[in-house]
């Protein structure tokens, strides 16, 4: 039912609060939890702050209309992704967000895969209760 919910709300009902990663994999390698456990992702409407104690990346989010699956554009403004753009896709599956990310910049992700030596990070989030 939850499934359902979420993908006719708007972009900002759905996508806004504050996220932890459950598990990541980038290149098909799952990241170990100890490099992901202290940070909260938290989005809204059209920015996201990725936080570790302190904001330690922030930028612009860009939803792109009517894409199937989901898309948006991450524009990176402070930290180490400053001036960059990645292209991510997301869905959601109960009530957890799963985002692939083209690290690479060369395009939307296909699937929510992150294939063997890719530039495509696969990351799980659970919504932190505010």
């Amino acid at each position: 039912m939850l499934d359902f919910i979420f993908n006719i709300l708007p972009y900002s009902m759905t996508v806004r609060g504050k996220w932890k990663i459950a598990e990541a994999t980038l290149g098909g390698k799952a990241l170990p939890s100890s490099s992901f456990e202290k940070m909260i992702l938290e989005l809204d409407e059209n920015s996201y702050q990725l936080i570790e104690g302190k904001v330690i990346d922030s930028g612009i989010i860009e939803p792109v209309e009517n894409a199937t699956p989901l898309a948006m554009d991450i524009i990176g403004v402070f930290g180490p992704n400053k001036g960059k753009t990645f292209q991510c896709i997301y869905r959601f599956e109960n009530e957890d967000m799963i985002m692939c990310y083209n690290l690479g910049g060369d395009g939307y992700p296909e699937k929510f895969e992150s294939p063997d030596n890719s530039l495509l990070y696969l990351v799980r989030y659970k919504r932190v209760d505010a």
